[in-house]
């Protein structure tokens, strides 16, 4: 087995609860990237709340410690960023980042707009760095499985998608309405800017083309989320190739209630395709082609590994290693900071549809 180059990491914001903790009690990209071959964590920054970086000094007594992220970058050796930060710090974090030539992935949502992102994505195409997006559900198995018989004409023209994602109430006792992901001014969204880009993002991978234009209607009957960001969105999407698709999500399970819940079919002209990601790892087929013709409905079972770190299972261990193996191989990563942009306009185009009550047409010009 060759032995891989060793990257050095540097963990940058761990206010983000997908940064999870130093220490073992709440698990996420912090041991993620511990877990990573060839990936040694020599540093941590936090600017804003540098409390939070006193547990690494007994987990990790050999990494450095920093609350400026310009100290990090003048006086820290290291390869590669995890940044997990508020939407609107990401930008100016990555072109830090990326001036310094070095490479990141980033944790949504990446900026409160899409102009911010597109700055981002031209500095870092000058710097000649890799950035990789925190979207990760194209590389699911279920996923893989369904683009592959796509490809392969199984299931014919694309007609429609559909999803749905339902999550927890932003309200007291349930997700914090005070938390910067529920916040106008670090968030620049509600529930499609911190949980339905994943769908967004998906459904493009699967589609294989960007969303033509939108017609949207975004609320909060909840409440609690602070305005104008939405509790719930219901999006209707016309794709490039022809084929429509519609969104439905929601900040509504009240704390204590089983969830989240949601789903993800696609529809072609000779079949069908089901995906539940949160209580099955099985994907549903059914088809007309011939090639199928003793067995038109199959279930794909996958039995992923379990690991401690963020996404809990093996497939989102895989996802992050092959950016760190793109870095080495000097290749692009299979998903890119233009991908995120994409489905960052796609959002703005929704929040601009609900304002305006009108169908809105997008424009991918970097």
């Amino acid at each position: 087995m060759t032995t891989k180059t060793t990257l050095r990491a540097a963990m940058v914001g761990l206010r983000h609860g997908h940064m999870g903790s130093i220490g073992p009690e709440k698990p996420g990209y912090i041991q993620t990237f511990k877990r990573l071959e060839g990936v040694q964590v020599v540093a941590y920054c936090e600017d804003t709340e540098p409390e939070r970086l006193e547990p690494a000094r007994s987990v990790d007594p050999h990494a450095n410690l920093y609350t400026s992220l310009d100290d990090l970058i003048a006086n820290e050796s290291f390869d590669v960023a995890m940044v997990g930060l508020p939407a609107n710090e990401v930008p100016a974090a990555g072109t830090k980042l990326a001036e310094a030539g070095k490479h990141f992935y980033m944790e949504k949502q990446f900026s409160r707009r899409a102009p911010e992102l597109a700055e981002l994505a031209r500095v870092a195409r000058r710097a000649g760095v890799k950035v990789f997006p925190g979207y990760p559900w194209r590389f699911h198995p279920a996923m893989k499985e369904l683009k592959s018989i796509i490809d392969r004409g199984l299931l014919g023209k694309p007609l429609s998608i559909e999803t749905r994602l339902i999550t927890g109430q932003v309200r007291p006792g349930s997700r914090d309405p005070g938390a910067f992901s529920y916040r106008d001014a670090t968030q620049g969204g509600g529930i499609l800017h911190h949980l339905g880009g994943h769908h967004l993002e998906a459904m493009r991978f699967i589609m294989g083309c960007e969303v033509k234009a939108v017609q949207a209607m975004t609320g909060r009957p909840v409440g609690h989320i602070e305005e104008p960001l939405e509790d719930v969105a219901s999006v209707a999407m016309e794709y490039e190739n022809g084929a429509y698709g519609s969104m439905h999500d929601g900040y509504l399970l009240p704390a204590g209630l089983p969830g989240p819940d949601g789903f993800l079919t696609y529809y072609g002209m000779e079949g069908w395709a089901n995906w539940d990601p949160f209580s099955s790892f099985s994907l549903t087929v059914a088809t007309t082609s011939p090639e199928w013709r003793g067995a038109p409905k199959r279930t794909f079972e996958y039995t992923p590994t379990p690991y401690v770190g963020y996404g809990e299972h093996d497939w989102f261990l895989h996802y992050i290693d092959d950016f760190m193996d793109a870095i080495r191989e000097d290749r692009d990563p299979a998903l890119q900071i233009e991908d995120a942009l994409a489905v960052t306009k796609t959002i703005d185009a929704v929040y601009e549809s609900s304002r305006a009550g009108r169908r809105v047409e997008i424009d991918y010009t970097l």
